[in-house]
């Protein structure tokens, strides 16, 4: 890894470049600060540009007429460039953590100070892209170099003043690849009840943001180890044979993906009853309802066909082919039976080569209405066993389906 210069790369570093750029040339101290240094150190492409500086939000403001705080009593100012969001910061050391999750007070302060409040090392540096210089008062250059996960000062202090950090730190290691220092792991270990104090909210958003990465299943490990997972999930089943079916996932999931992620640890883990652990996950990761939906019904799935689909008939078989998550439970069963996949897999295609998986039915309680029968409990029940006629070839046409109705309604 080499520290040339970072400025340059695309249009919202361009941005956040010209941002500094005015600041210094008003007489004040402007940095690029946290996530977007680290990111570019290291080769990846920064998400956002955060600047920092020595200017108050008064003085942002005189600088930048459209400037519009978005955490004034923080110091924080929105500026736009070019289209471009920034967010302009003014140095601070901040006061005691009542809640847990953000200060009581700041105090606007020098950089050296601003840089001793934030959480890791690796995220504890600035970038002047006027000067191109590095900025570093924690060696973070250094832990980035050696690949490790380092909290600033006294780790205990820092997870203190925010529990959600811990689950940080596990993201970040298992994005980056990074070995959390022993200090820092101790203190997430000796700490990992206080997570009980965050909300669901922020714990299920960290969550989501783990299991949609590309490695997922360290920071499923990681979770394991540091004694965090219980915390997260309200269960200590762990995951006896490792973390296998997160690890075959395809890289990177989009956010529509999560339940199969979901349903992926829930399966390391051991499922148990399932509407149980949906409900549990539900509240404890603060589930959307297609989440919970998604998940719920991966798990069915996955389920059915490991215990049912050699015995199915066509129509069954047909039915449970063309609902939303079937693929995803069908690689589920993948991981631990790859032949019952691959025959799954084949039958479906035999039956997709044979005609439509999923015709419209030619049996409607309307049509049924028309031929003279009157509403009854038993429609369902008919419409339902026609259709699996259709289904599965046995009969051809709408007549034929009303012909077969009139039979079962009389028998």
């Amino acid at each position: 890894m080499g520290f040339e210069s970072i400025q340059g790369r695309g249009r919202a570093e361009d941005a956040a470049c010209e941002v500094v750029r005015a600041l210094q040339e008003a007489g004040h101290e402007a940095v690029f600060a946290g996530g977007c240094v680290r990111d570019q150190l290291i080769g990846l492409d920064a998400e956002d540009f955060d600047v920092a500086t020595s200017a108050t939000t008064e003085q942002v403001k005189a600088v930048f007429a459209h400037a519009y705080g978005v955490g004034e009593s923080f110091g924080v100012n929105l500026v736009r460039r070019h289209g471009w969001p920034i967010q302009v910061a003014t140095f601070r050391t901040e006061g005691p953590y009542s809640d847990h999750r953000r200060p009581d007070h700041v105090t606007f302060a020098t950089i050296e100070e601003d840089a001793a409040r934030r959480d890791f090392t690796i995220n504890g540096m600035f970038w002047d892209p006027v000067k191109e210089v590095l900025i570093d008062f924690h060696d973070g250059a250094k832990d980035l170099e050696g690949g490790i996960i380092r909290a600033i000062g006294d780790p205990v202090a820092r997870f203190d003043e925010d529990h959600l950090r811990m689950l940080r730190a596990v993201r970040f290691a298992s994005r980056l690849q990074f070995e959390i220092e022993p200090q820092t792991a101790s203190a997430i270990q000796a700490n990992a009840d206080q997570l009980a104090s965050i909300s669901r909210e922020r714990i299920g958003d960290e969550i989501r943001r783990m299991l949609l990465g590309k490695s997922r299943a360290r920071s499923a490990d990681l979770l394991d180890e540091l004694g965090l997972s219980t915390m997260v999930l309200g269960d200590d089943r762990g995951a006896p044979e490792g973390h296998r079916h997160l690890a075959a996932l395809p890289s990177e999931l989009d956010r529509i993906a999560y339940p199969k992620a979901l349903a992926s640890w829930a399966v390391d883990r051991g499922v148990g009853e399932i509407s149980a652990l949906v409900d549990q996950w539900r509240e404890s990761l603060m589930l959307s309802n297609d989440d919970r939906s998604g998940l719920e019904s991966i798990l069915k799935l996955h389920r059915q066909i490991l215990d049912n689909w050699q015995s199915l008939g066509v129509a069954a078989q047909k039915r449970l082919a063309v609902l939303p998550w079937f693929s995803a439970a069908v690689e589920l069963v993948a991981v631990e039976e790859p032949e019952l996949a691959t025959e799954v897999r084949n039958r479906i295609a035999e039956l997709a080569s044979e005609g439509e998986m999923a015709p419209a039915a030619w049996l409607s309680g309307a049509v049924l209405i028309e031929a003279g029968f009157a509403p009854s409990p038993e429609f369902t029940r008919v419409i339902d066993s026609v259709y699996d006629a259709q289904l599965e070839g046995r009969i051809g046409s709408p007549e034929e389906a009303l012909a077969l109705a009139r039979d079962l309604f009389e028998n």
